[in-house]
């Protein structure tokens, strides 16, 4: 028996069953699907399912029987569990970031206000605290903060008045002591003029006593010195200084401690004069006092003298060869009474000032003093200054480092 035409219901298109579909069967007695696309003859088109079968009608022949299944209704209904998930999904996450927000809004709020009120300490609001609400761990950590404020502002106070307790000290000592000093240094004087008639060995003490008696009066100036840089009345009386024929000088007053110590030294100058605007009584105690300190630690090695200019400043290097200073000693140079070797036996006194007030002196130039040493290699000082006084320093002639 032949295939009967084909025909539909539901004003469904003929076309709406695949061909792979018709194929499968005709081929054989089982029951076949495949997804497709409903064709209506008013041209509309919804997703759906084909299940085809062969039934043999005897004695009338085969025919493919095709039942259709539309996915309208389950469509819509996939569309609304997908909208909804996407809404429940939106609603999820805003209220995730809500939570978020409000969690972290709760942590990170005290610790920024920590860090403001820590800034503030550090500006120096020492009565500056975090307020404590709660007992949980935000409040712990403000307690704890508070505590460590107050130890803080303790240990402040205490060192504020125990240095300006100690300028204090200084500057009365200094004052006190400047007139008796004075009617010491006239008996000294004339007790040195008149040694040629005393016994030697009392002549021999009259030179000793002068020779302390000029190492206790340059403590009681630099102590005097040090009063007018904490009391921050130290001025500068400027001048035009030929810088060149300023060092000379110092060399030329130093050459006998060289000598002494069988030091040479060497100067690397420009041969046109160099003029700059400065304190010529503050410049020349700062190089005498660089100088000298590079030929007490040169142990007989030569010490090297440069200097040299830009359009804007002027640097002088000192350089020795001798023992050198430890790394971890260079940052405390500068500090006042302080000596990396204090039991070193040197042939010149020294005070233990000297490099603070250079370093001070050089900073009321508007300068600077750099710093470079090595354990066996020597050091290096560099003293910059500008060469007038109502411009800055823009490039610095001589750097930290040795070019050995």
């Amino acid at each position: 028996a032949g295939i009967p035409s084909r025909s539909t219901s539901n004003f469904l298109e003929p076309s709406s069953i695949p061909r792979e579909l018709r194929k499968l069967v005709i081929g054989d007695d089982e029951i076949h699907w495949q997804r497709t696309n409903l064709q209506y003859f008013n041209g509309e088109s919804v997703a759906g399912v084909a299940v085809g079968h062969r039934i043999d009608i005897k004695p009338v022949g085969r025919y493919e029987m095709y039942v259709l299944f539309d996915f309208a209704s389950q469509q819509q209904t996939i569309d609304l569990i997908g909208r909804s998930m996407w809404g429940t999904g939106l609603l999820l996450m805003a209220l995730i970031m809500v939570i978020a927000s409000v969690v972290l809004r709760q942590v990170i709020k005290p610790v920024r206000y920590a860090a403001e009120v820590a800034e503030q300490l550090s500006s120096g609001d020492l009565l500056k605290r975090m307020q404590v609400k709660g007992s949980d761990e935000v409040a712990r950590l403000g307690t704890a903060f508070n505590n460590m404020a107050d130890t803080l502002a303790k240990q402040i106070t205490r060192l504020e008045n125990l240095s300006r307790l100690q300028q204090r000290f200084v500057s009365d000592v200094s004052h006190e002591l400047r007139t008796p000093l004075t009617t010491i240094r006239m008996a000294s004087d004339l007790i040195y003029a008149a040694r040629e008639g005393f016994d030697p060995t009392i002549a021999r003490s009259a030179e000793l006593l002068l020779s302390q008696i000029d190492r206790f009066e340059e403590l009681l100036t630099d102590l005097l010195e040090v009063g007018r840089f904490d009391a921050q009345v130290a001025t500068l009386s400027l001048s035009r200084i030929d810088i060149t024929k300023l060092v000379n000088r110092c060399v030329e007053d130093l050459a006998m401690d060289a000598k002494q110590r069988d030091v040479k030294i060497r100067i690397d100058a420009p041969q046109e004069v160099l003029l700059i605007d400065g304190d010529s009584r503050r410049i020349e105690r700062i190089m005498r006092n660089l100088l000298g300190n590079a030929i007490d630690h040169a142990e007989g090695n030569p010490v090297d003298l440069t200097i040299k200019d830009s359009q804007s400043a002027v640097s002088i290097a000192v350089r020795d060869y001798g023992v050198g200073i430890a790394t971890h000693h260079l940052e405390r140079v500068f500090d006042r009474f302080w000596r990396a070797d204090p039991s070193r036996s040197r042939i010149r006194g020294g005070t233990g000032l000297g490099l603070s007030i250079a370093r001070e002196d050089a900073n009321l130039h508007g300068g600077e003093i750099q710093l470079w040493s090595e354990l066996g290699a020597g050091s290096q000082f560099v003293l910059t200054l500008p060469l007038t006084q109502d411009q800055p320093i823009i490039e610095v002639p001589i750097g930290e480092l040795p070019t050995y």
